[in-house]
C-alpha cells in the first residue's frame, strides 16, 4: 500500500492563484493539498531563492514537526502549539483570494475576503522568519503571528490604496511629475528635452534635460513613486533613503547621440533595484560605460560633493526623495571606492572643482 494509506494519503499541491510583482523578478504563488496551504515568493535569480509562509492547516494538527515529510518535500503542517485552529480550518477558495503586493515589489500579502491571510516581508527567509500568518499563535517553524498592531498590516493598506490611486482621473504619476518638473525648472531652467524612461512598463518615468550655457543638466521625473526593495533591512529609517531620483552634470559639448547614450545609461541606473532586487544609495557605484570617454567605465553615486546642487525633490507619500548625482570615475578610482570605500575618493574629487562635470579631467589616484 506504500508509505501512506488510502485515508491519510496526501494529494499533490494545487497552485490556487498566481501574480508576479508588477516591480521586481519575483512571482507569488498560494498552494493548497488536503493537509495545509502555503503562500510562495519564488524569484527568478538565486539571490531571492524561493520564500515560503505557512497559510492554514485543513486537518488536525500534529503535535510535532513533520520532518520525514520535509525531507520529501511535502510541505508540512503547523505543529499544534502554534496554531490558534487546532482541528483545522476549511480548504481556501480561489475566488475568495487575492494577492497585494507590497510598494516595494519584494513582499507581498494573501488577503481572503479583504482579511489579510498572510504576509511576507523583504526579510522572509532570514533567521528562522517566514513570515507572518493571521491563523498562527506565537512563533512557529513557518510562520508568525500577525498581531493586531503589527506595522505590515499598514503597509499591505498601505499598498492596496497606492494600487487604487493608479484609477483615479489624477494617477500618482500625472500628480508628481508636473511638480518634480516645475522644481527642476526653477533651478536649472526651461528644458526642452524630456525622455520617458520607462520603456512603456509601469510605473511611468521620465528624464529632464536641459542645455545650459556652460553645462548639460539630465535629472530623472517620478522614479520616486516606488521605494526601493530591501532597503528596510540595513536602515532603521527607510523613509529617508527608500525613495530616489538621479541626475548628472556634464560640460556642454555632447553630440546628440552622446547625450541619448548618457540618458539612456541614466534610465538603466533607475531600474537597478527593482531588476535586482536591491537598492542604490550614498557612495554606491555602478557600471557607466558611455560612447564619451573609455577612462570613466563607472559612477558613484553621491549627494555630498560641494559643488553638485543639494536637491529637496518634491516627495511622494511619507517619505522624502534621496536626489543622488551620478559621478563618472576610472577604473582605478572605482578599484579604490571598492577596496577602501567611497569616501576617500569623493575627498579628492571636492578638491578638483569643477573638473567633476568633466570626462577630460585627471584621476585622482
Amino acid at each position: 500500500m506504500g508509505l501512506f494509506s488510502r485515508s491519510n494519503k496526501i494529494e499533490k499541491p494545487k497552485v490556487l492563484l498566481e501574480l508576479r510583482s508588477p516591480n521586481c523578478p519575483i512571482t507569488a504563488i498560494v498552494e493548497q493539498d488536503n493537509r495545509t496551504a502555503y503562500f510562495y515568493l519564488f524569484g527568478d535569480n538565486d539571490d531571492f531563492g524561493v520564500k515560503s509562509c505557512w497559510i492554514r492547516n485543513l486537518s488536525k494538527a500534529p503535535e510535532e514537526i513533520e520532518v520525514k515529510l520535509m525531507e520529501k518535500g511535502v510541505p508540512p503542517m503547523l505543529t499544534k502549539e502554534f496554531c490558534k485552529f487546532p482541528e483545522g480550518q476549511e480548504s481556501l477558495s480561489e475566488k475568495n483570494l487575492e494577492i497585494v503586493w507590497l510598494e516595494e515589489g519584494d513582499g507581498a500579502a494573501l488577503l481572503e475576503n479583504g482579511e489579510i491571510l498572510c504576509i511576507i516581508p523583504s526579510w522572509g527567509g532570514d533567521e528562522g522568519f517566514l513570515g507572518y500568518a493571521r491563523d498562527c499563535t506565537g512563533q512557529g517553524n513557518f510562520a508568525w503571528e500577525l498581531s493586531e498592531d503589527n506595522e505590515m498590516r499598514k503597509r499591505v493598506n498601505n499598498a492596496v490604496s497606492f494600487i487604487k490611486e493608479w484609477d483615479r482621473d489624477e494617477n500618482p504619476f500625472q500628480s508628481l511629475q508636473p511638480k518634480i518638473l516645475n522644481y527642476y525648472e526653477d533651478i536649472f531652467g526651461e528644458s526642452e528635452k524630456y525622455y520617458a524612461i520607462d520603456n512603456s512598463e509601469w510605473p511611468p518615468k521620465g528624464l529632464y534635460v536641459y542645455e545650459g550655457e556652460e553645462k548639460i543638466v539630465f535629472a530623472t521625473v517620478a522614479v520616486s513613486l516606488r521605494p526601493q526593495p530591501k532597503i528596510e533591512m540595513y536602515y532603521e529609517d527607510p523613509s529617508k533613503v527608500n525613495r530616489i531620483e538621479l541626475g548628472i552634470i556634464l560640460r556642454l559639448g555632447l553630440t546628440n547621440d552622446e547625450v541619448n547614450n548618457v540618458a539612456s545609461l541614466i534610465s538603466g541606473i533607475t531600474a537597478i533595484p527593482w531588476d535586482y532586487v536591491t537598492f542604490v544609495g550614498e557612495g554606491h557605484t555602478v557600471e557607466f560605460q558611455t560612447i564619451v570617454s573609455e577612462k570613466f567605465k563607472y559612477a558613484v553615486l553621491t549627494n555630498k560633493l560641494k559643488l553638485l546642487p543639494q536637491m529637496n525633490v518634491p516627495a511622494f507619500g511619507d517619505s522624502q526623495t534621496n536626489f543622488l548625482w551620478v559621478v563618472p570615475v576610472s577604473d582605478r578610482e572605482w578599484a579604490v571606492m571598492k577596496e577602501s570605500g567611497s569616501k576617500v575618493i569623493l575627498d579628492k574629487l571636492d578638491t578638483i572643482g569643477e573638473e567633476i562635470f568633466s570626462f577630460e579631467r585627471q584621476e585622482v589616484v
